[in-house]
């Protein structure tokens, strides 16, 4: 479910030290889709009968069954990865956009 390399895992880490969270125990949720895609909201939570749990290190990541099946996963990147804009989060199944790429002033 979790694809995080070691570089991604110690800046992600470190975001939860920095904010002083109570726990290791992350949830992964949709926060909204856009045109460029999905849009993923991370907060601690604790897991139930209908999330996909793994553990990475320290680290314990939550998300509902159905967020899983629908995006195949999570990618988690580096701020290097992400072009100097802090850890980031991408699907792995990044499903089409569905928007015309006009910003709906477009002549058809």
């Amino acid at each position: 479910m979790i694809f995080i390399d070691n570089t991604a895992y110690k800046e992600f880490k470190e975001l939860l030290d920095n904010a002083n969270v109570g726990s290791y125990n992350v949830r992964i949720a949709l926060d909204r889709v856009g045109c460029s895609g999905p849009i993923f909201g991370v907060f601690v939570d604790e897991a139930n009968e209908n999330d996909e749990v793994e553990v990475v290190n320290e680290i314990t990541f939550i998300s509902e069954k159905s967020i899983v099946e629908e995006y195949g996963g999570f990618i988690i990147v580096s701020s290097e990865e992400n072009n100097g804009r802090g850890v980031g989060m991408k699907p792995v199944v990044t499903p089409s956009s569905g928007c015309d790429g006009c910003g709906g002033g477009c002549v058809k």
